[in-house]
């Protein structure tokens, strides 16, 4: 089957090959004078103090996690509707992952449910900005003060997203981003770290680089890794970066008009997008129930229309067998997890199993987006 109007379409032109025809005639590709440009520049889009690249998302989140001094034993509340790499993340510093519900209009943690899962051992938040839209900071940051904690704001999915006038990743202590191939902002495979603390962003620094310290050389302070991103990478981003902006308006507009489009269907209801919140829809996903049609079914109409729909975390992070099979990790000699196979969510459930994705990314056309919407209206008449 070939499906003419695809999920995704990065956007690559004249400029994104001379950004990297200009580091491959340079003969410095690996992470140096163009990477620095590039935190500079996100730093300053973001409205962070510091910022630095990294490998990919998940490097990104890990080495923050950390930097911030989260230690094996502790305990890091999360959601569980999200790409697996967030609490993968946690689990690989040590620390465990626990699992709050949704909120299940905006998908993303419910901040009621915070404090009922502090304990003695809980350091820090993670909150998802799930398909771009951003969570509940201005709670969530209330919270962790009052209790001591510290929030990384996982903002792989939320590039150029808005809390009030703020960005994110300007907001909690620290944050991550993910430039993957499919990212509203992208560079193949690639990373960024954003925060405000400049021991976090230190450590940090150390940590994805072999321990190294500031002065360079072979000094090395601590364990670290490999968490670099090459010249070449960054160099995309830099161009990607200067296109944010319009790309997240188009990506905007686009979701309005299927907002309208859905308001004229009972059984669909978009991602809700409160005030004060403003989400850079990195993906559209709204959410059906009907007697008549059920999810898979929709989407497989779709793509027999040819319209790129899908669903994703179908299964949330606490009903995958990472989590249900938590004893087989290597930390568990040493960490008590909790018993995932007994954790009930039914927000985050329900969600991941009614809600399905639909193109919403700047290259698509004005006829492409009349198809998508004849699709809905011949589906669900």
């Amino acid at each position: 089957m070939n499906i003419l109007i695809p999920f995704a379409k990065p956007i690559i032109d004249d400029e994104e090959f001379d950004a990297v025809k200009a580091v491959l005639e340079s003969g410095m590709l690996a992470e140096g004078k163009v990477s620095r440009e590039l935190e500079k520049e996100y730093a300053t889009f973001v409205g962070s103090k510091f910022a630095t690249v990294t490998s990919n998302g998940t490097t990104a989140l890990s080495t923050a996690l950390d930097a911030m001094g989260v230690k094996p034993g502790d305990e890091v509340i999360t959601s569980p509707f999200t790409f697996i790499a967030s609490a993968n993340s946690i689990a690989m510093v040590g620390a465990v992952p626990i699992f709050i519900d949704v909120d299940p209009d905006t998908y993303n943690m419910d901040p009621n449910l915070i404090e009922g899962a502090i304990t003695e051992k809980t350091t820090a938040i993670m909150p998802v900005h799930i398909f771009g839209l951003p969570s509940d900071m201005n709670r969530i940051m209330e919270i962790a003060q009052k209790h001591d904690l510290q929030v990384i704001e996982d903002a792989c999915q939320a590039h150029g997203a808005k809390v009030g006038n703020q960005i994110v990743g300007s907001i909690g202590h620290t944050a991550a981003f993910s430039f993957y191939a499919t990212k509203n902002m992208m560079t193949g495979e690639g990373g960024m770290i954003t925060t405000n603390d400049e021991e976090i962003m230190d450590r940090a620094l150390m940590i994805k680089n072999h321990g190294r310290g500031k002065q360079g050389g072979y000094s090395h302070f601590q364990i670290g890794y490999n968490n670099r991103m090459m010249d070449i990478v960054s160099a995309l981003g830099r161009v990607q970066l200067k296109r944010l902006p319009k790309v997240t308006e188009i990506r905007r507009k686009n979701a309005e008009r299927y907002n309208k489009l859905f308001s004229e269907f009972d059984e669909v209801t978009p991602q809700a997008e409160p005030e004060g919140l403003q989400s850079s829809y990195h993906v559209y996903a709204p959410k059906i129930k009907s007697d008549k049609i059920s999810r898979d079914d929709l989407i497989k109409e779709f793509r027999e229309r040819d319209v790129g729909a899908r669903t994703v975390y179908a299964l949330p992070c606490h009903k995958q067998d990472t989590y249900i099979n938590i004893q087989n990790w290597r930390w568990a000699k040493f960490v008590n997890y909790p018993d995932y196979s007994n954790i009930s969510l039914p927000h985050s459930e329900e969600v991941g199993g009614s809600h399905f994705d639909i193109p919403v990314h700047p290259s698509l056309t004005d006829d492409q987006i009349n198809i998508i919407e004849n699709a809905v209206r011949e589906i669900l008449s």
